[in-house]
């Protein structure tokens, strides 16, 4: 059945790379959306989609795992509104910001690809 979720996550969940990291759940999952940071710290998720793979997101996005560690997830279920074709993710408007934030998932890729292959 399909669902829409409005989540917040609280924690250590910006400039780690952690909406990447999301975006790239929700595309395996086949969810629609999209997710970007708050001014106030949090990370905001709105998805659509089967509620099996939302809450398989909600699983997988509760992590303790350097840089990210998320403290806290507020989650709100409603009825689909399907104004999403896609997921997305939402980038600060200032370049500069954006530039870093991408320096932040990149530099976190090469973590992981170091620990995969060394």
């Amino acid at each position: 059945m399909k669902k829409r979720a409005e989540i917040i996550i609280h924690g250590r969940v910006q400039k780690a790379g952690f909406r990447d990291f999301i975006d790239e759940i929700a595309f395996d999952l086949d969810l629609t959306g999209r997710v970007m940071n708050l001014d106030d710290g949090t990370v905001q998720v709105i998805c659509e989609g089967e509620g099996s793979n939302i809450n398989i997101l909600l699983e997988k996005v509760n992590v303790t795992q350097y840089p990210i560690k998320v403290m806290n997830i507020d989650v709100v279920f409603k009825e689909p509104t399907h104004e999403y074709s896609i997921f997305d993710i939402i980038r600060e408007e200032d370049v500069k910001v954006a530039m870093y934030e991408r320096i932040d998932a990149l530099v976190l890729y090469l973590r992981k690809m170091c620990h995969s292959q060394c």
